[in-house]
C-alpha cells in the first residue's frame, strides 16, 4: 500500500466515523491524493473531510480542480435526486410500487448523505410490473431500453440520467447454484410489500437491503472491480444498522445463501482500514486478517468499477468454485449465456449456439464503443491470483 493510499484510507475513516488521521500535510502528494480519491469516487467526501491547514498545503491548481469537481458532483447529485422523486411519483401514480436500490438508500446512512456520489437511479419493482414501469417512464420522456438482455434490469435514459428498472437485485445469477438462486428469489419475493419509508422515499427492509449490498459488492469484486465508495456503503450501513437483532436475523440468511464468509471479510476490511468501530461488529473479527489485507489491496488496485484496472472478461477465468481456470471458463461461460441470452435458460438445446450469439452482440457493442477490448489470453494470465483470493471468500458456498 502506498503512502497516498494510506492517507486516503485515513481520511475516509475521518469522514465516515470521525476517526483520527495522522499525517503531515506538507509531505502529502496532493495531486496524487486527489487522483486516488477521484478513482475511488470519493472526491467530495475527502474534500469535505480536510481541515483548513490541510487545504492550505494543497497546490492552487489542485485546489481549483478539486473544488470544481466537488461542485459538479454535488449538482449532479441534486439533479439525480430531483429526477428520482419525479420517477417515483410517476410510478406511484400508475399504481406501480417501487423501492430504491443503493444510491440514496445507501447515502442515507452517511454522516452527510449529500457527499456520497451517485451514478444513476436504481429502482426495484415487482417482476410482473417491470415492463409496465418502463413504458410509464418512456411515455414521460425516457428513451429506448439499453442492453435488453440484462437478466436483472432494464436501463432507460433521459438527458444523460439513467434509470435502471430492476425486477431483482444485481448479482442474483452470478456463479451460484440453482438451490441458492431459488432461496434468494424467495427471500426477495416480498421486497416491495415489506418496503419502508424514510423522508418520503421507499427503501427495502434493513435485512433485504443488507443482502442487496453484499450481492452488489460480490458481483463487482469478482467482475468489473470493487471501489472504496462501495465499501463505504457497507461500512456506514453496518455501523448504523447492524445491531444484535438485525445480525441475529441476517447471519442464518447469509449462511444459507453462501455469503457469510464474504460478508465477514468485507466487514473486517472496514474495521481494519476504514476505522469502523470494532465494537459495532465484533462478530467480524473472527475472520482472517491476511485475507482482509489482500482484499483492500485489490480494491485499491482496481478503483471504482475497475477505473484503474480493466477487468472486463476476467470473470470467465476466476470462478472460485471451479478447480482451475479452464473449468472456470466452461462453467462461467454457461452462466453468462443463461444470464445474457434468456432463451437458452428455457431451451437448453440453444446452449451450443449461445456463445456465438453473445460474441456477435459483443462485436456490435464494441463497434459502438460500449464495451472495452477483450483479450482472453491476458485475462487468463491475470485471473490466477484472483481465483485463489476468491476461493478464500467462499462465495455461494453454504457454511
Amino acid at each position: 500500500m502506498s503512502k497516498t493510499e494510506n492517507i486516503l484510507l485515513q481520511l475516509t475513516g475521518r469522514a465516515l466515523f470521525d476517526a483520527p488521521a495522522d499525517f503531515n500535510p506538507a509531505t502529502v502528494d496532493w495531486p496524487a491524493l486527489y487522483q486516488e480519491a477521484t478513482n475511488q469516487a470519493l472526491s467530495i467526501l475527502i474534500w469535505d473531510a480536510l481541515k483548513e491547514e490541510e487545504r492550505s498545503a494543497i497546490p492552487e491548481n489542485t485546489v481549483l480542480r478539486w473544488e470544481q469537481d466537488s461542485l459538479r458532483h454535488i449538482m449532479s447529485n441534486e439533479q439525480l435526486l430531483y429526477e428520482q422523486e419525479q420517477v417515483i411519483r410517476l410510478l406511484n401514480k400508475a399504481s406501480i410500487p417501487c423501492a430504491i436500490l443503493k444510491g440514496s438508500s445507501s447515502a442515507a446512512c452517511y454522516p452527510r448523505p449529500s457527499l456520497r456520489i451517485m451514478g444513476d437511479i436504481d429502482l426495484l419493482v415487482k417482476s410482473e410490473q417491470q415492463m409496465a414501469a418502463v413504458k410509464v417512464l418512456q411515455s414521460n420522456g425516457y428513451g429506448d431500453i439499453r442492453d435488453e438482455s440484462h437478466h436483472c434490469h432494464m436501463n432507460i435514459q433521459k438527458d444523460g440520467i439513467a434509470v435502471e428498472v430492476h425486477k431483482e437485485p444485481n448479482g442474483m445469477f452470478m456463479n451460484m447454484n440453482d438451490e441458492i438462486a431459488q432461496k434468494l428469489h424467495a427471500f426477495f419475493a416480498d421486497a416491495i410489500d415489506k418496503r419502508q419509508c424514510a423522508d418520503g422515499l421507499p427503501f427495502l427492509s434493513d435485512e433485504q437491503q443488507a443482502v442487496v449490498l453484499i450481492l452488489h459488492k460480490l458481483e463487482h469484486f469478482m467482475t468489473s472491480g470493487l471501489g472504496l465508495r462501495q465499501l463505504c456503503d457497507w461500512a456506514v450501513f453496518a455501523e448504523k444498522k447492524m445491531d444484535d437483532a438485525l445480525w441475529g436475523k441476517l447471519q442464518p440468511r447469509l449462511s444459507e445463501f453462501g455469503l457469510l464468509t464474504f460478508t465477514g471479510i468485507m466487514t473486517r476490511v472496514c474495521v481494519d482500514y476504514l476505522s469502523m468501530p470494532e465494537n459495532k461488529v465484533l462478530w467480524a473479527m473472527q475472520y482472517d486478517k491476511e485475507t482482509a489485507a489482500k482484499v483492500i489491496e485489490q480494491i485499491l488496485k482496481e478503483g471504482n468499477f475497475g477505473k484503474k484496472a480493466e477487468k472486463y472478461g476476467e470473470r470467465l477465468f476466476n470462478d472460485p468454485n471451479s478447480s482451475n481456470r479452464v473449468t472456470s471458463f466452461i462453467n462461467v461461460l454457461g452462466n453468462v449465456c443463461r444470464e445474457h441470452w434468456p432463451p437458452c435458460e428455457k431451451h437448453t438445446v440453444l446452449m451450443p449456439v449461445a456463445p456465438f450469439v453473445l460474441l456477435g452482440r459483443y462485436m456490435v457493442q464494441r463497434q459502438r464503443g460500449e464495451r472495452p477490448k477483450l483479450n482472453l489470453k491476458k485475462k487468463y494470465l491475470q485471473a490466477g491470483y484472483d481465483q485463489k483470493l476468491y476461493k478464500e471468500l467462499k462465495p455461494f458456498v453454504v457454511e
